[in-house]
């Protein structure tokens, strides 16, 4: 049996779980659990056309997986709104560990 191209994605792995309160404000947001591709690109990934986002999707550009509901060749792509709100929160886990970096004095940033 061969394994659908769902399977053949870069595993997710984070670092961090999201937080309760994410995942409700995410719903609150897209109003299910499982976000179409065009709706969270156009909610976050706004600077990429549909064509770069869909080739970035899935890839260690943007490392988030991707499913589908049915086995059809005209399927609707979807990401899982948990998988979001951890990417999110991994986004801004490394945000903070960039500024720290950036403002220590042992890594020879200057401050201002």
């Amino acid at each position: 049996m061969s394994k659908p191209n769902d399977q053949l994605q870069q595993p997710l792995r984070l670092a961090l779980a999201p937080p309760p309160d994410a995942l409700e404000r995410l719903f609150r947001v897209f109003g299910d659990e499982l976000i179409p591709l065009e709706q969270l690109r156009a909610r976050y990934f706004r600077n990429m056309n549909a064509e770069t986002f869909k080739a970035a999707i899935g890839t260690e550009r943007i490392p988030l997986p991707v499913t589908t509901v049915v086995t059809s060749n005209k399927r609707q792509q979807y990401v899982h709104l948990r998988h979001l709100a951890a990417y999110i929160e991994e986004r801004a886990w490394l945000a903070d560990e960039e500024l720290a970096r950036r403002l220590s004095p042992q890594a020879g940033g200057e401050p201002e």
